[in-house]
């Protein structure tokens, strides 16, 4: 797709260019960035703004790798705009072709859609989630849960868990941003606070959702290229305990955010405990280690004992040598929690946990 699209191929570059230097720890070559992507914003707002122009494949992934790119590395455009920005474009453009259940219909068919609407999915679900209680309620799109076949229950290479687990997940997005405007306060938490029998309700349902997903069988990637026997069984290892520390991790936010418990609640311990039962399946310096990022943040932040405090920290660092500067923030914003007793969201300025 880069090869047929300039726009794409010049900030599949400036892409990689940027996350080469973090990685070698270099300076980011500021000049050459600017030269690939100054044709890209105009480009991409004439195919928004135009009702004839039919907004491609290439207009998508060139909105979303805009958000992924100021993620893994800000100003790389010399300028300061926000990767939420870049996320809402790629929502609009969504909207504008059929908006999520269109997405879906396609991703079936073709696997370019698919690949672009996995993509997406985990930034807006995992955005949302790390988003400030202030953030708007048109944040994350509207991800349909009553569906419930066979296929959501396959393991998203590009997610890391099933499309099942993601649509659960961007419903405790939501219903977690209701919580955390009513119950905190500037960067304090209101200790009588307590969710409404609606919100009761609505959160009895996703964790009943959450854990019969998490039970379900469920069956690796089929893009999953093993060099033989013992790495398939790893891998496959390793994609399963990815896809169980996502939905302990839902469940953290859940009885956190959503229902108010403390840290030191039973429920939210042992959301925490079963995160660090699924990292000790997956290999140190591992593709998969990459990847739980989430988890291992929202463990972190809840973990009370010392010595798991230091296991994930220590865990955090080995990912952070990737040059992948979201990373350094998710550790920084974990330790000041620690510090501080404050819980994360009360002292979030914009991270992503993914």
């Amino acid at each position: 797709m880069a090869v047929q699209d300039d726009n794409l191929l010049s900030l599949l570059l400036a892409y990689s260019a940027s996350h080469r230097a973090r990685l070698l720890r270099q300076p980011e070559p500021a000049t050459r960035i600017a030269l690939w992507v100054q044709d890209i914003f105009p480009s991409l707002r004439k195919a928004l703004d135009d009702p004839t122009e039919i907004i491609s494949n290439a207009n998508l992934a060139t909105a979303i790798m805009l958000a992924s790119l100021e993620i893994i590395s800000p100003k790389a455009f010399g300028v300061a705009v926000p990767w939420q920005k870049h996320l809402d474009t790629a929502r609009q453009i969504i909207t504008a072709r059929g908006g999520p259940q269109g997405m879906r219909t396609a991703s079936r068919k073709d696997k370019v859609s698919s690949f672009l609407w996995s993509w997406f999915a985990y930034l807006d679900v995992l955005g949302s989630l790390s988003r400030p209680p202030t953030s708007s309620s048109s944040w994350v799109l509207e991800y349909e849960t009553d569906s419930d076949r066979e296929e959501d229950y396959h393991i998203d290479c590009v997610l890391g868990f099933t499309s099942r687990c993601v649509r659960i997940l961007a419903k405790i997005a939501e219903l977690a941003r209701v919580c955390d405007s009513e119950r905190i306060s500037g960067i304090n938490v209101l200790v009588d606070w307590k969710p409404s029998t609606e919100i009761l309700k609505l959160a009895a349902k996703l964790d009943t959702d959450l854990a019969a997903s998490r039970l379900h069988p469920s069956k690796p990637c089929t893009h999953m290229q093993s060099s033989g026997e013992a790495a398939y069984h790893w891998d496959s290892l390793e994609m399963s305990a990815t896809n169980e520390a996502y939905h302990w991790a839902g469940a953290v936010h859940l009885h956190r955010r959503i229902l108010g418990k403390p840290s030191t609640h039973v429920d939210v311990q042992n959301a925490v405990r079963e995160i660090h039962g699924a990292l000790f399946k997956v290999r140190r310096g591992s593709a998969a280690e990459a990847c739980l990022l989430f988890p291992m943040f929202t463990a972190g932040c809840d973990t009370i004992d010392e010595r798991q405090r230091n296991d994930i920290l220590d865990r955090v660092k080995g990912v952070e040598v990737l040059g992948l500067s979201q990373v350094h923030k998710a550790r920084t914003l974990m330790e000041r929690a620690w510090e501080t007793g404050k819980p994360w969201e009360t002292l979030v300025t914009g991270e992503f946990f993914g």
